[in-house]
């Protein structure tokens, strides 16, 4: 006989936290109103970046906001904290958006290439995919200008392979910085995979942003859909 099945919350987060609004929901209405065929795929692939990553990373990052500034605390549990958070964000970016987007037909492994590889990648994926607008591209190489290849570097050389000294990366372990990037996160996974999605609405469809004043508090989602305009009349 099994055992009884027993309920457990999952977790304390609900869609009142935009970045659960916003890659849940909000993605999902999207990714509705699309013509892919592997819909439930995409979807199953859209959550895990929230239940593999972004909200354990959320975890440690309520952890850290409560130890940062306690000098009581043990060194340990803040720099744990922070390593976890940096490692989930890591994963949620490189692999889980990766594996979202290749079910829905895009390989964007350029987006994490050297630099010769990867504008040489940004002009053959626009080629390839000419709905996709050129404001994916744009997205991806401001990230790379910014933090994209800090928090790589840091994940790779020192958190997995101690390639790098301690006093070389002490700037990461600040609440701060911790708070940067688990926005800088989210919200870039939110929008190249809205971006991609995109693509494939219904013809004369396109995404908006809607204003913040128009969130609704419980589900505050950023994007919604409009029209395109109509070409001009001869």
């Amino acid at each position: 006989m099994k055992p009884p099945f027993k309920v457990m919350p999952f977790a304390d987060v609900g869609t009142q936290e935009p970045f659960l609004a916003r890659l849940g929901p909000g993605l999902i209405d999207i990714l509705n109103a699309t013509t892919y065929l592997k819909r439930q795929e995409i979807t199953e692939a859209i959550m895990k970046v929230s239940t593999d990553c972004i909200i354990p990373a959320f975890t440690s990052l309520r952890e850290l906001r409560k130890i940062a500034g306690d000098p009581a605390a043990p060194l340990l549990n803040k720099i744990k904290s922070f390593d976890d958070l940096c490692r989930y964000l890591w994963t949620a970016y490189k692999d889980r958006m990766q594996s979202a987007a290749r079910i829905m037909g895009y390989d964007i492994g350029f987006l994490f290439q050297k630099d010769a590889a990867f504008e040489a990648g940004c002009e053959s994926f626009l080629k390839a995919n000419p709905k996709v607008r050129p404001a994916l591209v744009e997205v991806m190489k401001h990230n790379r200008a910014t933090w994209q290849t800090d928090l790589g570097r840091f994940r790779n050389e020192y958190l997995e392979h101690q390639k790098m000294t301690q006093e070389e990366v002490a700037g990461f372990y600040s609440l701060a910085r911790a708070e940067e990037l688990f926005e800088v996160v989210w919200i870039t996974i939110e929008e190249i995979l809205a971006l991609l999605m995109e693509a494939d609405l219904p013809a004369g469809a396109c995404l908006r942003e809607i204003p913040e004043s128009e969130r609704s508090p419980s589900i505050p989602l950023r994007f919604g859909f409009g029209w395109l305009q109509a070409p001009p009349g001869p």
